[in-house]
């Protein structure tokens, strides 16, 4: 579009070039340089334009680096992490290779299969078990490199890597005893993966990738009950493939963090500043296919043996089809770039590192055709290596006098028996027992006379409309909605209700006056997680939209039920307690009072409060004091 006045920085720029280094320590060098560039992009206060506003200063949530393959990612992250920028990997194909997700699907390889002592040795180096180099070392030595969690005389033996091989075979035992998702959460939260990860990297990557694995596990169960075996598989098959599956958008909207995401993924999108990366990548033309065919000239090749040795054997039109296939390889490299090309809406950086060795990388293509003649070189900023350094970096420890190893364990022992002996429960849960109900989770979901027991996990419309709600713009346009209504139909299997998915996500966004609210206000969170501690139990639960005002706080919950508009009020106090509850758990966790409760029920067109807040929470506390005596 046409702009009066140039939004500050660069527009359009290159940096970066052909080096002499190997192709690892150009990715270190490139990752090094874009983390120095997203930090100099706020720093000198880059602007960027929103539609129908004036131009404003830069943050971190505007920048997307775009990739077109993987193999950048594990650098970047690191050089982002050292340069204090914070990131989040959106698209599945790219979720599959971080860390975090790695390291979890190390531990449920080992717990699926004791005979994987690769998987076991990771899982164990992992946080979720923290054993050390030296432990390793130390434990395999003494087992002739083994790491067994099935040998019999395991018990008797002392020491970090003995307590994780018995943990670990306790996972291994109990491993059908429950649903695929419920244990993986109970994997999780057990070896506190989440804490680790928070407190490790100061930010919310480990949280977020756990909740996408139990979030994998429910849609890999949903259709029928699956072993853990062919679940590691699938997600082994899925770390493979190009999976635009993305990551937790809708908890995320109020994170000012750098995206990255394969170039794939960004396809439709659009962001004000677009860094292209990851471009020492080459098209794939080393590949010889055992079969190739033109289906619609009737043509056919096979290729087998090996090249240059003589033991080489063609059949058919092959050499012709392989050269047209590298030609369909570059042209589709070609239509990738000028995706990511067109993904800047106020600035595009192309990093154009590459070894010079690789003849045909995808820089090398970009020169060629001109890069760096029509657009400016942008200067690099000095790189930032660690710039924090570990949280517990110059913590000195002063042990207490006689301190020794058996004192220390014991003192172990004792903090984590006190700390699993929390209870912990939610909104649902305490419902439930308060009402007497223990019936089939099946029934709970199609029985509309409980409306609690829906919820995160209720029926598939709701859980279409839920999940389209949480994940669209606060200011959709109409093919933006009905693009998301159709993908969260196709994904909860209900394809043929898609219209009555768009019917109810419409209204909310069009008609809502909380979704007015949203909009207007300074700041709303949705998919809003709280934990807080009562008395001895620990209260979790998830807000759907959580508005800041100059007062305090306004909690939001979409209701998907079936409901008359002359029955709202009567439903309304089947959620008094929930709301109670949330209160509560918002106001302890933000130190902010809650100034209004507003349910609204897309089907019936109705907004509701089901009370006044302090009265609400009241009565909760009351119930779950209640259900703590029981």
């Amino acid at each position: 579009a046409d702009r009066d006045v140039a939004p500050r920085g660069p527009g359009g720029a290159w940096m970066g070039g052909g080096t002499d280094l190997n192709a690892r320590d150009v990715r270190d060098e490139e990752a090094r340089a874009i983390a120095a560039q997203c930090r100099a992009a706020i720093a000198e206060k880059w602007q960027v334009q929103d539609r129908d506003r004036p131009p404003r200063d830069a943050s971190y949530r505007d920048i997307a680096v775009l990739i077109p393959r993987r193999i950048l990612l594990t650098a970047l992250e690191r050089a982002l992490a050292d340069a204090s920028v914070p990131y989040r990997v959106e698209g599945g194909s790219l979720i599959y290779r971080t860390q975090e997700v790695r390291d979890i699907i190390n531990c449920l390889t080992a717990i699926d299969d004791p005979a994987d002592e690769v998987a076991v040795a990771g899982a164990l180096r992992s946080p979720a078990f923290a054993c050390s180099d030296v432990d390793l070392a130390a434990f395999a030595t003494d087992n002739y490199g083994r790491f067994d969690y099935l040998r019999r005389d395991l018990e008797g033996r002392s020491g970090p890597v003995a307590e994780a091989l018995l943990v670990l075979r306790g996972y291994h035992e109990h491993r059908h005893e429950t649903s695929l998702a419920a244990f993986v959460e109970k994997l999780i939260w057990q070896q506190r993966v989440v804490e680790v990860g928070t407190i490790d990297q100061a930010d919310r990557n480990a949280f977020r990738r756990a909740r996408f694995l139990v979030e994998q596990a429910r849609a890999f169960e949903r259709v029928r009950p699956e072993s853990l075996r062919a679940f590691v598989s699938w997600l082994e098959q899925q770390s493979a493939r190009m999976v635009v599956d993305h990551e937790g958008a809708g908890i995320d909207d109020d994170e000012d963090a750098v995206r990255i995401m394969t170039i794939h993924a960004a396809k439709g999108l659009e962001f004000p500043v677009a860094i292209l990366a990851g471009l020492s990548a080459a098209p794939n033309t080393a590949d010889y296919p055992t079969y190739l065919a033109d289906y619609a000239a009737g043509r056919a090749g096979v290729h087998a043996g090996y090249r240059g040795v003589n033991r080489e054997f063609l059949l058919g039109d092959y050499a012709d089809l392989r050269a047209a296939e590298i030609a369909h390889s570059e042209a589709e490299m070609d239509r990738l770039l000028y995706v990511a090309a067109t993904r800047g809406r106020d600035h595009l950086i192309v990093s154009l590192y590459h070894t010079k060795r690789q003849k045909t990388s995808c820089a090398r293509r970009l020169i060629a055709n001109g890069a760096q003649e029509h657009a400016p070189e942008l200067a690099v900023p000095p790189t930032v290596t660690a710039i924090g350094g570990s949280r517990l970096s110059g913590l000195t420890v002063e042990l207490p006098d006689g301190l020794d190893r058996e004192r220390l364990e014991a003192g172990r022992v004792a903090l984590v028996d006190t700390a699993t002996t929390r209870h912990y429960t939610s909104a649902t849960a305490i419902k439930r027992e308060a009402d007497g109900r223990r019936v089939d989770e099946e029934r709970e979901r199609a029985d509309a006379s409980e409306p609690w027991s829906r919820g995160r996990g209720g029926t598939r419309l709701g859980r279409a409309v839920h999940a389209a709600i949480q994940s669209l713009p606060l200011d959709p346009d109409e093919a933006t909605i009905e693009a998301f209504c159709r993908a969260q139909a196709v994904a909860e299997a209900i394809p043929h209700e898609e219209a009555v998915v768009r019917r109810l996500v419409s209204w909310v966004v069009r008609e809502s006056d909380a979704w007015k609210r949203a909009r207007a206000a300074t700041r709303a969170l949705r998919e809003a997680p709280f934990v807080v501690t009562q008395d001895d139990a620990v209260l979790e639960g998830f807000v759907d939209l959580l508005i800041e005002t100059a007062d305090g706080i306004e909690l939001i919950d979409w209701k998907t039920d079936h409901v008359p508009a002359d029955a709202v009020e009567e439903r309304l106090r089947q959620y008094e307690l929930q709301a109670g509850l949330y209160v509560h758990g918002v106001q302890e966790a933000t130190g902010r009072p809650v100034t209004s409760v507003t349910y609204v029920f897309a089907s019936a067109k109705v907004e509701a409060s089901p009370g006044d807040p302090g009265t609400l929470a009241a009565s909760a506390l009351a119930e779950l004091s209640a259900t703590q005596a029981r």
